[in-house]
């Protein structure tokens, strides 16, 4: 039996009201697949403050505008090697997310900065030791504050800059040199 004239579709929601129900029905279906890939494949990360200038933030006392990087979730916690730029939660803050380099793997000896309550410091299993690019100590929250960080707090590894045009382009951590504070372990552990 077909319906009555009056509770027609074409009748009770005018045909542009139609079409934006269909695309936001549309984009809705697509809403879990955009979370699933912003939390466990690749996301953009705007990166604030001095702690990583002069690799990145080099504008930090002069402008606003930040870094903005892509940062790879997939198993962040694998793979990882000294001069590796990480995201991670702050062990000070929790709250935040924060950007640094890995300057030592676990079994290493760091020679600690000024900050740190110990002169040398061995990185345990499952941690890493991270510090900030800024040449001077008080400008970066790093291990020399917190010390070696569990690397279950690491979210991703920064793999390439988005922003500024400039500067765009991967990230490649292989040039990295080392740091003559890092004693790098006889790796007794797999993959190292």
């Amino acid at each position: 039996m077909p319906l009555p004239s009056y509770l027609r579709p074409s009748l009770l929601f005018p045909r542009s009201l139609r079409k934006t129900f269909l695309t936001l029905g549309a984009l809705a279906t697509w809403a879990p697949v955009v979370y699933f890939l912003n939390d466990n494949v690749a996301q953009l990360m705007w990166v604030t403050g001095p702690s990583m200038y002069p690799f990145l933030n080099t504008d930090y006392n002069s402008t606003t505008r930040k870094d903005v990087v892509v940062v790879d979730m997939w198993k962040p916690w694998e793979g990882l090697h000294r001069g590796m730029i990480v995201a991670l939660w702050s062990p000070y803050r929790p709250e935040n997310l924060i950007v640094k380099r890995i300057i030592a793997l676990e079994g290493d000896e760091v020679v600690t900065r000024k900050s740190y309550p110990i002169e040398r410091a061995v990185v345990p299993i499952g941690h890493v030791w991270v510090e900030g690019e800024h040449p001077e100590d008080r400008m970066t929250l790093d291990s020399n504050t917190y010390g070696p960080v569990s690397k279950s707090l690491i979210v991703g590894k920064v793999k390439a800059i988005a922003w500024p045009w400039s500067k765009i382009g991967l990230i490649r951590w292989e040039d990295y040199r080392g740091n003559p504070r890092v004693l790098k372990a006889k790796h007794m552990f797999k993959g190292y």
